[in-house]
């Protein structure tokens, strides 16, 4: 068990507080976000990691600071001192007509099942793409709910495309087809996971 880590607890909060806002949204997103909240812990004190911080230098990282400086004071405060130590990362395989996507987004959860706070109920983390990026058509078992902190972008769930701007929700049920596309702005979000949190995302 390693101990805690000092700025967490702050981003915990913030995260908490951003993502407690889609309880006054649709009653689906509502009860996914209450759900979701009930299975963290509070972000009031520090949390003992399963895995301690590590530096990281994924490429897209260079972007925080514009998404921070967008979703304001309270995001700068808490998500600059430890951006580099979270476990970002990207999973997918490499594609030949996007070559490059793998340097232009990256996701850190940091509860879950493999995460530096250990749950098995639930994932939750933040996702980070880079302006001019298309995340492609992919799908998961799990329920996705996403509150997005900065950047608006085109959201496609279903083959419906809804420009989201910051403050929305979207949720994702288990295997819908989903995509989003970046433009001017890179985006930020938090997002969750329950249901099915333990099998991976594959392209559709």
């Amino acid at each position: 068990m390693a101990v805690a880590d000092p700025d967490l607890p702050r981003l915990l909060r913030v995260m908490r507080h951003a993502f407690a806002a889609g309880r006054g949204h649709s009653p689906a997103v509502a009860a996914e976000a209450a759900r979701v909240l009930d299975a963290l812990p509070d972000g009031q004190e520090p949390v003992p990691l399963t895995t301690a911080l590590s530096p990281n230098d994924h490429p897209s990282l260079h972007q925080i600071p514009e998404a921070a400086r967008r979703a304001g004071p309270a995001w700068t405060e808490a998500l600059t001192p430890v951006a580099r130590r979270l476990p970002w990362r990207f999973g997918y395989a490499p594609r030949p007509d996007l070559p490059d996507l793998q340097d232009r987004m990256a996701w850190a959860e940091i509860v879950g099942p493999a995460a530096p706070i250990h749950s098995d109920r639930v994932g939750f983390g933040l996702t980070l793409i880079g302006r001019d990026t298309l995340y492609p058509a992919h799908r998961h078992p799990a329920v996705e709910l996403y509150a997005v902190v900065s950047g608006t972008a085109a959201w496609t769930l279903d083959s419906v495309t809804t420009q989201r701007p910051p403050g929305d929700f979207v949720l994702h049920p288990a295997q819908a087809v989903h995509a989003m596309r970046t433009a001017q702005e890179p985006l930020l979000a938090i997002y969750s996971w329950t249901g099915d949190i333990l099998s991976p995302t594959a392209y559709a």
